[in-house]
């Protein structure tokens, strides 16, 4: 093919595109150079000074689940907690919605003695994070009826027995 007809061919769509990518260049460029476009070098004291940020100490909740295996009871009302209130910080937007923190799930249906855990927290406000927030929790459990629980393992010793 001719390289003067390629160029000839269509010449009229060929500079008007022409023309359309040089305009939208030099538009993007004067964006990106804009004052209102790039970056603002921000200070810690201009976000501090942007929001109002306090401190507020949240008292720390259990959460249990499931129910206490037959014969043992949680004593709940001794129940300990350590610390019993964590310090939180942020904006006062965000930190007064905070009523409490609660604790991973505790499944009461593993436990047969009083035992102490290391369990890590939780908020239900969407944007306080915690992550390497920890408390102790010491359950309490007794046993309620000791004749049902000799019962119960001696059917199962019974039941190992047999087959």
């Amino acid at each position: 093919m001719n390289l003067g007809k390629i160029i000839t061919n269509n010449f009229l769509a060929k500079i008007i595109s022409l023309a359309l990518a040089v305009a939208t260049w030099f538009y993007v460029f004067d964006l990106v150079n804009s004052d209102s476009f790039s970056q603002k070098k921000e200070t810690a004291e201009d976000v501090f000074s942007r929001y109002k940020f306090i401190v507020k100490d949240v008292p720390v909740k259990p959460v249990f689940s499931g129910k206490s295996p037959a014969g043992y009871r949680v004593l709940f009302d001794k129940i300990i907690v350590e610390p019993q209130k964590i310090s939180v910080f942020g904006p006062k937007e965000i930190i007064s919605q905070v009523e409490d923190l609660q604790t991973d799930k505790i499944n009461l249906g593993e436990y047969t003695r009083s035992i102490r855990l290391n369990l890590g927290i939780n908020s239900d406000v969407k944007f306080l994070r915690l992550p390497d927030k920890v408390v102790d929790v010491y359950i309490p459990i007794e046993l309620i009826n000791k004749d049902s629980v000799e019962e119960n393992n001696d059917n199962e010793e019974k039941a190992v027995i047999q087959t």
